[in-house]
């Protein structure tokens, strides 16, 4: 648990299940070869249409959500007044019991419900809901809970999911607390879309990233942990998509390879619509590097189909250093 001096943040992420749903079991027959449309990235809208926030320190976490959605081509995801009130039941749960999960015990005090979807059905109807959070130990103000979060790459896939809406809530009392809800579902992305990130053309994209996520995406008992990594390098897809990566090259302009690790897939893989690649050091700043990333992606009505896709994007120059992010992801 969080004392009231230390600068680390959790984050947690109720994700919704079957968001990846490809599972291969024993003894199935091998897919016949694919031979639909080529699985392409996404087109970006890039930096310009962000929406307009005034500052750092008012914007709201979905202020920000929708920001990164608009770059890479996603809609935005619709706030709710119902969503956020289940939003603050919780974060008034988190303070009254110092806690920092997105799992409530019945009989705590503040308790309105055991998961996220408990929580928001108890405000509207929901067929699906998922949830992120933030803890900051000691009663202060947090400017970028959010951003923290989306650096972890599990939970940047989830703010990429095709959510239909969303609410948040703060909190500022024993911790420094933000919780964001969705819920539903709104389709956006074609079965044969990926969005990446770092997109292609971005101009700004960080250099680095502190390894605190659950699952480590490094891998179980991988030595990295609390290490500053590489800003992870993620391809996300739909509700369905399975993406498994094969190669992912990533080089500097002068053709410098920059060595990058692809996180296993496991059992726990098939809640999450997120692949991902992380640089074992740092980028460097204001550099282009060039992505070159092979796989195969599975949906609901197909399997296996190849990729061979190719983006580029510029490191920022400014500091890039964000505060440790202790992250963890359960499937609900």
């Amino acid at each position: 648990m969080l004392t009231k001096n230390t600068t680390a943040c959790i984050a947690a992420i109720a994700a919704l299940a079957g968001c990846a749903t490809y599972q291969p079991t024993a003894g199935e027959p091998t897919a016949a070869a694919y031979t639909g449309p080529p699985i392409t990235l996404r087109e970006v809208h890039g930096a310009h249409t962000r929406p307009a926030i005034a500052s750092t320190a008012h914007r709201s976490a979905i202020d920000f959500i929708n920001a990164r959605r608009a770059e890479v081509g996603l809609p935005a995801i619709a706030r709710d007044s119902h969503v956020a009130a289940a939003a603050a039941d919780h974060a008034r749960y988190l303070d009254l019991n110092h806690s920092g999960t997105h799992d409530e015990l019945a009989g705590n005090p503040g308790f309105t419900g055991v998961d996220v979807i408990s929580r928001v059905r108890l405000h509207t109807p929901a067929y699906g809901a998922s949830e992120v959070l933030a803890v900051y130990g000691g009663p202060r103000g947090v400017d970028s809970p959010i951003e923290e979060i989306f650096a972890s790459p599990y939970h940047r896939g989830a703010i990429f999911f095709d959510w239909a809406r969303a609410g948040e809530a703060r909190v500022v009392g024993a911790s420094a607390i933000t919780v964001v809800d969705f819920a539903d579902i709104a389709p956006a992305l074609s079965d044969t879309q990926l969005v990446a990130y770092p997109y292609d053309g971005q101009r700004d994209a960080p250099i680095a990233w502190t390894d605190n996520e659950q699952p480590d995406p490094m891998g179980p008992n991988s030595g990295y942990q609390g290490q500053t990594l590489g800003f992870p390098i993620t391809l996300s897809g739909g509700p369905s998509a399975h993406i498994e990566l094969t190669t992912v090259d990533v080089r500097d302009g002068r053709g410098h390879r920059v060595r990058c690790h692809i996180a296993a897939l496991t059992s726990a893989d098939t809640a999450r619509n997120t692949a991902i690649c992380t640089p074992f050091e740092p980028l460097r700043p204001g550099v282009h590097y060039i992505v070159r990333a092979t796989g195969r992606l599975t949906q609901r009505n197909f399997a296996n189909a190849p990729f061979n896709l190719e983006w580029g994007f510029t490191t920022s120059v400014g500091k890039s250093g964000a505060a440790p992010i202790l992250a963890q992801t359960t499937s609900k």
